[in-house]
C-alpha cells in the first residue's frame, strides 16, 4: 500500500480534535470500508513518532486495530505546518508539479515556505 498524505493529514486532524484527554482514536472511529487504509497509515504514524498509542496486531493479514491517545510534540508541529487547506493544497501542488515525491521533510519545508509567502503577501512584505 502506498503512503497517502491526505489520509495522514486526516488522521492527525481527527486525533487533535479529540476534546477529552481520556478519549482515544481507534479503528472503528473510521468507516469500515477504509479499515485497511487507516490501520496501515496509523502504524506509519506510530513508527514516525507523530502519534502515541498502540497497534493491536494479530496473526494473519490486517487490518490491525489500534488506539491512538494523542499527538506527540512532533505530531503537533507537523500538523501545524499543514493544517491550513490553502497551505496544504499549495504544498502538494508545488512538490508534484516539480516531479518530486511527497516526503515528510520536503512537505515540512515547502509548507513552511508556502505559509511564509502567504503571510508576506498578507502583510505587504
Amino acid at each position: 500500500m502506498k503512503r497517502d498524505w491526505d489520509t495522514i493529514r486526516e488522521i492527525l486532524t481527527k486525533l487533535e480534535e479529540s476534546s477529552d484527554t481520556d478519549d482515544f482514536l481507534q479503528l472503528d472511529s473510521f468507516p469500515q470500508d477504509r479499515a485497511a487504509e487507516i490501520s496501515y497509515h496509523m502504524e506509519l504514524l506510530f513508527e514516525a513518532g507523530l502519534v502515541d498509542g498502540e497497534m493491536s496486531k494479530t496473526i494473519g493479514p490486517g487490518p490491525y486495530g489500534f488506539f491512538a491517545t494523542r499527538l506527540t510534540w512532533t505530531g503537533h508541529e507537523f500538523l501545524d505546518t499543514i493544517r491550513s487547506s490553502t497551505v496544504w493544497e499549495k504544498t502538494k501542488k508545488s512538490i508534484v508539479s516539480k516531479g518530486l515525491s511527497l516526503t515528510f521533510d520536503l512537505i515540512k519545508s515547502v509548507a513552511t515556505d508556502v505559509a511564509g509567502s502567504i503571510v508576506k503577501s498578507a502583510t505587504g512584505g
